[in-house]
């Protein structure tokens, strides 16, 4: 077996899968659900820190068009969210 990580011994890395594996489905979904969050807030502040001036609905879709690559899409998404009143009135 290859190490999944370059900086972990196979033997310690050994050791914490079994015991993730132990814990069972139920954590292991839990931690992939935090996972997933940590990675989208580490997204969004990347977002916010390159454009500080753009709204959230702006954020949004540089944020949208950078993951999936379809600034079309994108703009459709935000629209949506706008329409549905995911984002403060704009003045």
């Amino acid at each position: 077996m290859e190490p999944l990580s370059a900086d972990t011994p196979l033997e310690v890395e050994r050791i914490w899968l079994d015991e993730i594996r132990k814990r069972g489905p139920d954590f292991q979904l839990q931690r992939m659900i935090e996972l997933t969050n940590l990675c989208r807030q580490t997204a969004r502040e990347a977002v916010r820190r390159a454009h500080p001036d753009a709204s959230e609905a702006e954020r949004d879709e540089i944020l949208l068009r950078e993951l999936y690559g379809d600034e079309v899409d994108a703009r459709k998404v935000v629209e949506l969210r706008r329409q549905l009143g995911f984002y403060d009135p704009q003045p």
